[in-house]
């Protein structure tokens, strides 16, 4: 019984940090902060770290629960595609000696 409370437990937490990661990105994106962006890529790659380690121990002890693991690949794609976005556009143009 504690084993799909746990899995559920996971992967809701971790949809509400997709949609955290996404407000908060665009939120600092509009207010041109862009160098926030690097910690919420950093944060959505622990993220998908937690994903996989939940699935691999839930595949190699067979709990049963894995059925809807589509769901998490989901999240995880679309994390990884968060990610590299805020990695991306996290960039802050180098500043040169003249416009210092």
């Amino acid at each position: 019984m504690l084993a799909p409370i746990i899995y559920w437990g996971l992967i809701l937490v971790n949809i509400a940090w997709l949609v955290l990661s996404i407000y908060f990105g665009l939120f600092y994106l509009v207010r041109k902060e862009n160098g926030n962006l690097w910690v919420f890529a950093a944060l959505n790659v622990l993220s998908i770290i937690v994903l996989e380690i939940m699935l691999l121990v839930y595949h190699t002890w067979g709990w049963g629960i894995t059925q809807y693991s589509n769901l998490v690949y989901t999240i995880m794609i679309v994390l990884g595609v968060v990610t590299i976005l805020q990695a991306i556009l996290g960039r802050e143009p180098k500043l040169t000696p003249a416009t210092k």
